[in-house]
C-alpha cells in the first residue's frame, strides 16, 4: 500500500478555492480570507533584508510571550518533532536555534512546502519570536504532492519509510515528547493506528491541524484519531476565524494568525494564517509546560490543556473543542491533581484507537506486519506462525505478554 501524498493546510486551501470560482464569489470576503490565509496570498509586507521579529507576531502578543520569556518558560530540555515540508535553517530567524533534520530518507522539498516547514518551525523555535525558543526540534520531511522523493524513501512498500506511519515511530524513537502536524492526512490504516497507540501508551503527545475549508473536515484531518489534539483557529480578537475547519476531532483552538514569515524562494517577507499555525502554537504551550511540570505525565498534561481552556465550564464543541489553549493558565495550574487519564481516548464516533487497542499495543499482542519501524516493539503474544513470518523485522518473544500475568 503507497504512501499517499500530504497535503499543507495552506496548499489545500488554495487547490479548493481555485477550485470553486463560482462559490468565491457568492462568499468574496470569507474566501479572501481562506486564500490569503493558509495560502493568505502572501502578500509582501518589508522589506527583504528586514527580520522577522516578535512585533510582526500577533500571538506573541496575544499569549503574552515576552512575560513567559521573562520568567525562563522557554522549553528548555523539551524535544519537539516537527512532521512537514524541509525546514531551511539559513534563514536569518533560525539563527541560533536547536534544529536537527532527522528525515528517514531523501525528500525533495519544493519551495512552497519548504516555505510551510520554515515558517512553522520559526513559530516554534525562533529566538525572537518562538513559542519555546530553547526546545529542541527534530525535523521529519513528509512528501507532499508538490514534493519528489528517492528511492531509499520505499514508495511501493507496505508501510513506506516516508509514510506518516513511519515519520511518528520515528520521531517516537528519537526521543520526541511531542509532535506537531500541520497537514491533511485521510490514511486510516492500521499501521497509522499502531503508531498513535504507541504514542498514547507511550506519553507521546500529537498536535494536529484541522483545516481551512471553513467546514467538518474530521474525515480528513490526523484529529479524527483518539488521543490527537485536534486544533482549530480563532483570530487576533479571540473570534473563530472563519477558514477555520471544524469537527468531532477538535480539542482546542489557538490564535491562526495572521503569521509573518519569510518566503524561501525570493527572500520577500509574507503574510499568512490557517491551523496550520495554531497547532504548533498549541503544540508549544505543551511543550512549556511539559518543562514547567516535569513529573506531570502526558495525560495530565492533555487534562491540563482541557481544563484551563478559555471556556472549558461549557463543555466540549465541534468548533472550538474545550475552549481556546490557555498558555498562561497551563503555566500557573498544577497538572499533578488531575488524573492519570488521557481525556481524548474516545472521542465518540468510533474512533480509533480504542483504550483496549492502546492496551493491546502496550501488552506486544499486535501482529508485527502491521507496525511501522517502532524500534521499542516485540511480539509477546502466542502466534507461532510469527516465528517464521518473514515480513516480521520484531523479536519475537512468545507468550511473555504482560497480559498473561495481569491479575
Amino acid at each position: 500500500m503507497g504512501s499517499q501524498p500530504m497535503v499543507t493546510a495552506r496548499h489545500a486551501v488554495l487547490t479548493r478555492a481555485l477550485s470553486r470560482g463560482s462559490r468565491r464569489v457568492a462568499i468574496a470576503s470569507g474566501c479572501a480570507l481562506a486564500l490569503a490565509g493558509s495560502a493568505l496570498a502572501a502578500t509582501p509586507t518589508q522589506a527583504d533584508d528586514r527580520q522577522i521579529t516578535a512585533a510582526d507576531q500577533a500571538y506573541f502578543s496575544y499569549y503574552h510571550l515576552d512575560a513567559a520569556r521573562a520568567k525562563g518558560y522557554t522549553g528548555k530540555g523539551v524535544t519537539i518533532a516537527l512532521i512537514d515540508g524541509k525546514v531551511d535553517t539559513s534563514v536569518p530567524e533560525l539563527a541560533g536555534t536547536n534544529i536537527i533534520d532527522k528525515t528517514p530518507c531523501t525528500v525533495n522539498s519544493s519551495s512552497e512546502h519548504t516555505n510551510h516547514g520554515t515558517g512553522i518551525a520559526s513559530l516554534l523555535v525562533s529566538r525572537d519570536y518562538g513559542v519555546v525558543p530553547d526546545a529542541t526540534l527534530l525535523s521529519y520531511q513528509s512528501h507532499d504532492s508538490s514534493s519528489t522523493v528517492e528511492a531509499d524513501c520505499q514508495l511501493a512498500a507496505k508501510i513506506p519509510l516516508i509514510g506518516l506511519p513511519s515519520l511518528i515511530n520515528h520521531a517516537i524513537n528519537d526521543g520526541a515528547s511531542i509532535i506537531s502536524f500541520s497537514a491533511s492526512s485521510r490514511q486510516h490504516e492500521n499501521s497509522l493506528k499502531w503508531a498513535i497507540a504507541r504514542a498514547m501508551s507511550q506519553g507521546v503527545i500529537i498536535t494536529a491541524a484541522a483545516g481551512n475549508a471553513g467546514k467538518d473536515e474530521n474525515d480528513t484531518s490526523l484529529s479524527w484519531w483518539s488521543g490527537v489534539v485536534g486544533v482549530s483557529a480563532i483570530d487576533a480578537d479571540g473570534k473563530f476565524a472563519s477558514y477555520s475547519s471544524w469537527g468531532q476531532g477538535v480539542t482546542t483552538t489557538a490564535v491562526g494568525g495572521p503569521f509573518t514569515e519569510r518566503n524561501i524562494s525570493d527572500g520577500r517577507i509574507d503574510s499568512t494564517q490557517g491551523t496550520s499555525y495554531s497547532a504548533p502554537i498549541v503544540a508549544g504551550a505543551l511543550a512549556q509546560a511539559r518543562a514547567k511540570w516535569p513529573n506531570a505525565t502526558a495525560n495530565q498534561l492533555l487534562q491540563l490543556l482541557v481544563n484551563t481552556a478559555v471556556g472549558h465550564e461549557n463543555g466540549w464543541n465541534q468548533y472550538g473543542g474545550y475552549g481556546a489553549a490557555n498558555l498562561g493558565g497551563m503555566l500557573n495550574t498544577d497538572p499533578s491533581q488531575y488524573p492519570d487519564e488521557n481525556p481524548l481516548a474516545d472521542k465518540g464516533g468510533g474512533t480509533s484507537p480504542t483504550p483496549a487497542e492502546v492496551q493491546q499495543y502496550a501488552d506486544g499482542l499486535v501482529d508485527p506486519s502491521e507496525i511501522a519501524y517502532d524500534n521499542s516493539y516485540a511480539y509477546r503474544g502466542l502466534d507461532e506462525s510469527q516465528i517464521t513470518n518473514k515480513d516480521n523485522t520484531y523479536p519475537i518473544h512468545l507468550g511473555t505478554s504482560p497480559r498473561f500475568h495481569r491479575q
